[in-house]
């Protein structure tokens, strides 16, 4: 089954209802009051608040909420997750939850992030985004040779934001009759008019460091395709000021074989956003949450009886063996094999499971698999096990 999580960006409301649920849960309330520790900050207070006007703290908000959702996903549901994927802001949660950064690195990250826009749009109440209800094509047939006006996010095939100055963007709207709604932002992100705070945040990353072996895919908000990881300084940065393309990113998982979207957002927005889609599912209910357990009610179980070391077993006994060395065989696959047997029902400490993990790289190396597969394999038994 092949699953990707959509996570969500700057600005989503969050409800009493699931800020009690956050609350109420052990683990979630946990990261909540890490994070509060961390910034030494009234997190909690500010997680219903408006803080449209406040890009710092909305964007806080948002990636504390995110790591909540996911948290509760991987609790409830647990499957692995083929691609992650945030909308603006929620990209930083994406790769938070592939292990880019750890989640006190990612708050430290999006601390930074958020009061360098913060600071480029202070005194600038007259830039603002809209949401147009119109094909990204048809607005930017619109757009052709404006100087002013930009699309900042590729939100859906009937959904495209634009931003600049907000009263040309409201002319702009009425011009070509098209409906719209000023966004409750405070500025014109995705936009050139981002640049200095793009600039900072490129500048403070330089005293952070980043795993660049993920575990899972992350899909970039600038490219619509895999992250260039290599590159993830460059990429945090240059995504401020570059268009998001949301709805090329959802087409991509799509076209990859992805099954099943789970909507993380707070409040449902990607289900209201994509609503032609039928196997994308909201979380932010217990609704919602029981027709996405129904639907995925097999594999979970499967899932809910398999340890490290099973799982283990199972990939090295499903991988085709390659290699006609026979005493290699011998000596590495099958020790291998018996060893990790040996262990299942055991409980698993961290070293554990970094020798598990290198034993069956090693085994899977002597069976010459591909390194592509090999790769696969071990990001998806780390991340169940992370």
């Amino acid at each position: 089954m092949k699953i990707a999580l959509l996570l969500a960006g700057q600005g989503t409301k969050v409800t009493e209802q699931v800020k009690e649920l956050w609350l109420g849960h052990a683990e979630t309330r946990r990261i909540i009051e890490a994070a509060e520790a961390q910034l030494k900050e009234p997190i909690q207070e500010w997680l219903t608040s408006d803080l449209s006007q406040d890009t710092w703290k909305a964007q806080l908000v948002t990636y504390i909420g995110s790591m909540c959702m996911y948290q509760l996903y991987k609790e409830k549901v647990g499957l692995y997750p083929t691609y992650v994927l945030g909308h603006s802001l929620g990209e930083i949660t994406a790769l938070t939850i592939a292990g880019a950064m750890t989640y006190e690195e990612g708050l430290q990250l999006v601390d930074i992030r958020g009061k360098a826009m913060k600071d480029v749009t202070e005194d600038k109440e007259h830039l603002g985004m809209m949401a147009i209800f119109a094909s990204p094509q048809r607005v930017e047939e619109l757009l052709d040779g404006s100087n002013h006006i930009t699309v900042a996010n590729y939100n859906s095939a009937k959904q495209t934001v634009i931003a600049g100055v907000k009263k040309e963007l409201q002319e702009f709207a009425k011009q070509h009759r098209l409906e719209g709604v000023i966004l409750g932002v405070g500025g014109a992100f995705h936009t050139d008019y981002m640049k200095d705070a793009a600039d900072s945040v490129y500048t403070q990353l330089e005293k952070m460091t980043f795993n660049t072996d993920l575990t899972t895919q992350v899909i970039s908000n600038k490219h619509a395709a895999a992250y260039p990881i290599e590159r993830i300084r460059e990429e945090i940065a240059s995504q401020i000021v570059s268009p998001v393309k949301w709805s090329q990113s959802v087409d991509f998982v799509k076209n990859n074989g992805v099954q099943v979207i789970v909507d993380l957002s707070p409040n449902g927005m990607f289900v209201k956003m994509f609503k032609e889609l039928d196997s994308i599912y909201a979380f932010h209910d217990e609704e919602n949450r029981t027709a996405l357990l129904k639907e995925l009610k097999d594999d979970i179980e499967v899932n809910q009886h398999y340890d490290l070391y099973a799982r283990t077993l199972g990939v090295i006994v499903s991988t085709k063996n390659n290699s006609e060395d026979q005493e290699a065989y011998d000596n590495i696959v099958m020790t291998g094999y018996n060893e990790i047997k040996s262990r299942i029902g055991s409980n698993v400490t961290d070293e554990d499971i970094r020798k598990t993990l290198s034993l069956m790289e090693l085994i899977l190396r002597t069976k010459e698999v591909p390194e592509v597969e090999i790769m696969e394999h071990r990001n998806k038994l780390a991340w169940k096990v992370g």
